[in-house]
């Protein structure tokens, strides 16, 4: 099988008797009809498919106000599951394979966009923006190219950041870190913070299971790739891999002073809880969590704080790691130009309208983004901290420039292998051995 086709197709083999069923009725802008009644230009319709239920009602002010710019356009969401981003991957291959039309499709990371770019699941981009007079890079600050092609906008950006309970920052008597902080630092500060015993243990740290947080380690050292240098070879090799994963380790085993990662498994301990409840000091984690700050399902009355990631040296680079919604074009567009002028508002002026993200649009300020995001919540936010957090002059956006189709496949492996060692089931060099036997295995049978 040509190797280009090989990763999504072993994502839909399986789910191919799926019943596509569960997907919510269409949402159509206002006045549809009365436009097509009063408008002498083509009415095309552009269909949508999105995960993201839970946003539905700001949504449709958003297709609101393009039809209102663009009253010959009527663009229609259907939410094909509950914010279940796996499931509606599942049943959008499956859908793409069978030749259904499809304008508008949505990736939640890079890896999921990767695989699909590369199997032509998408329309490259590039000659829109030519037309235009542009390119992709010229309008936005973070674009993924798979085969030198763009087939995506990056538009709704989670950047790296550490969380921090200033009540408890206060009683400790520790100071809102520097811009120029680093893993040292934060050791010494979750040492601090650390208190109590037993049940009533609040630790001064606390990592989820994401695997991008076995990779701090890589991503405070180099930007691009998390789990490949830029030849493609994989980092597991490199001393800072080990580094952090032997410092996520002392400070769980040895300090006390991290939430220990069988407790984080066997308790299935959801990160929002624990911090807004007060049973953590501090939490790296991305920037979606501001919009959350000020929701009432997670009700506190403490003063949030913020951090950059650590550095590893005081004088090192801030790389700062991205994550982003990437939204694309469908093969089977029947409106590809119709698509494209709606995924460019959409990804633009749409973003700053829902105000739950950081924007990815050049130009514009990131501590602007991240006020929206915590918009009247702004009592329970340090916002002279968050706004210094946000305008680091020394900021590194650090992303993917190259994405293999099997990224995901390493991800995994990734997880297997260092949970091992956090959990006292294998040494740090068989490990790291491990890691870089079973990825280069995978490299080879992609490779074929």
């Amino acid at each position: 099988m040509n190797k280009r086709f090989r990763a999504l197709s072993m994502l839909t083999a399986i789910t191919m008797g799926a019943v596509l069923n569960g997907c919510s009725a269409p949402k159509e802008s206002a006045s549809v009809t009365q436009d097509k009644q009063e408008t002498g230009e083509e009415q095309v319709t552009l269909r949508f498919l999105s995960y993201a239920s839970n946003y539905e009602e700001i949504e449709q002010t958003v297709l609101d106000a393009y039809h209102e710019k663009n009253p010959n356009v009527t663009v229609k969401i259907e939410y094909m599951s509950d914010m279940n981003s796996k499931d509606y991957l599942s049943k959008t291959d499956i859908m793409l394979m069978g030749g259904e039309p499809i304008d508008i499709l949505m990736t939640p990371s890079a890896k999921d966009y990767a695989v699909r770019a590369a199997s032509d699941s998408y329309l490259p981009l590039d000659q829109f923006f030519e037309a235009e007079g542009s390119k992709a890079e010229d309008e936005f600050n973070v674009i993924y190219r798979v085969n030198e092609q763009t087939y995506g906008i990056p538009a709704e950006m989670k950047y790296g950041l550490v969380l921090i309970n200033k009540d408890m920052l206060d009683e400790a008597g520790l100071p809102v870190p520097d811009l120029n902080w680093t893993w040292e630092d934060y050791r010494e500060y979750a040492i601090k913070l650390s208190k109590g015993e037993g049940a009533d243990r609040i630790y001064g740290s606390h990592f989820h299971t994401f695997s991008d947080m076995l990779l701090y380690g890589i991503t405070s050292a180099q930007k691009g790739n998390k789990c490949f240098n830029d030849d493609g070879t994989l980092v597991f090799d490199n001393p800072y891999f080990s580094k952090f994963l032997q410092f996520r380790y002392d400070l769980e085993n040895a300090d006390h002073a991290s939430t220990p990662l069988a407790d984080v498994k066997a308790l299935n301990i959801n990160y929002y809880d624990h911090f807004f409840n007060g049973k953590i000091a501090m939490l790296p984690i991305l920037s979606y969590v501001l919009g959350n700050i000020g929701n009432e399902k997670y009700s506190h009355d403490f003063v949030t704080t913020f951090a950059r990631l650590p550095l590893w040296e005081e004088d090192g680079e801030h790389y700062n790691p991205v994550g982003a919604t990437i939204y694309s074009i469908a093969k089977t567009s029947e409106h590809p130009q119709e698509a494209f002028d709606f995924l460019k508002f959409w990804c633009t002026e749409g973003v700053k309208m829902k105000g739950m993200t950081i924007a990815n649009q050049k130009g514009l300020n990131r501590s602007e983004s991240a006020k929206r995001m915590v918009e009247g919540a702004e009592e329970l936010v340090d916002m002279e901290t968050l706004e210094t957090v946000m305008n680091d002059e020394k900021w590194v956006d650090s992303y993917e420039l190259f994405i293999p189709t099997y990224q995901n496949e390493i991800e995994t492996i990734v997880t297997e292998e260092a949970e091992k060692y956090l959990l006292d089931s294998q040494s740090l060099e068989d490990t790291v051995s491990s890691l870089m036997k079973r990825g280069n295995e995978i490299i080879a049978e992609n490779s074929k």
